[in-house]
């Protein structure tokens, strides 16, 4: 799949997913500690948390031509470490897109005419069901160790500097800790960092070949006169 990805898109979606990432955790709105108290104040603010909504979708979007990128730049030295690691991560951003999206419900559950009380109600359930939580801390684990492995085989195989590996690891754990935590100061560090060290990749991406185009086979002229004296040869053999 990622041999598919145009050089362009790849080198684009490794600084957009951060830097969406960073605009919608800068604006999200002040974090409350109980459901209640979070949906007032998203009622509060409800243009902040729907900025933030559609941005940490985007950028969740984002994240998987990104991951697909590093994987294409991983490929070449190591394609086996590149498909487990990339499947696992991807495998857990597919999941937080699906965490992503319901911000959105988040949104509309702040809305005016709506029960606080209820809202408040359905939120505590969502959030203590283990069907959902177990998901998501799938989710989560996957993401780590997809980022982690993918990082140390790039690493390993020096295709990108050092710095720019740790960076994506260190990146990986304070954005689970951040957005699983609701620590907005986290969450900024972790996307700056993310932003930081993929767009660093993304600069040797975008300054390298094109490598899902295959160059054409070299034509190979064979003289008329050789293939008369091959002829001749085989004839006498």
């Amino acid at each position: 799949m990622w041999q598919q990805l145009p050089r362009k898109a790849a080198g684009t979606s490794l600084i957009l997913a951060p830097l969406l990432g960073l605009v919608a955790v800068c604006a999200w709105p002040p974090l409350r500690t109980s459901d209640r108290a979070q949906i007032a104040a998203i009622a509060v603010h409800p243009g902040r948390w729907y900025v933030f909504s559609l941005f940490i979708l985007l950028s969740s979007y984002l994240l998987v031509p990104a991951v697909l990128a590093l994987m294409r730049v991983l490929r070449p030295s190591r394609p086996g470490w590149a498909v487990l690691a990339g499947s696992l991560a991807l495998f857990g951003i597919l999941i937080s897109i699906g965490d992503s999206a319901i911000e959105l419900m988040y949104w509309q559950m702040g809305t005016p005419g709506a029960s606080l009380s209820q809202m408040a109600a359905l939120a505590a359930r969502y959030n203590a069901a283990p069907g959902v939580s177990l998901l998501y801390l799938a989710g989560g684990v996957a993401v780590l160790c997809g980022m982690t492995l993918l990082a140390a085989g790039l690493w390993r195989s020096r295709a990108v500097p050092a710095w720019t590996a740790a960076g994506i690891i260190a990146a990986t754990v304070v954005n689970i800790v951040g957005l699983s935590s609701a620590s907005v100061p986290l969450a900024i560090a972790s996307y700056a960092l993310m932003l930081a060290a993929l767009g660093r990749i993304a600069i040797i991406v975008l300054s390298g070949p094109d490598s899902h185009v295959e160059a054409p086979a070299a034509s190979v002229h064979i003289p008329a006169g050789a293939t008369a004296h091959l002829e001749h040869d085989i004839q006498a053999s």
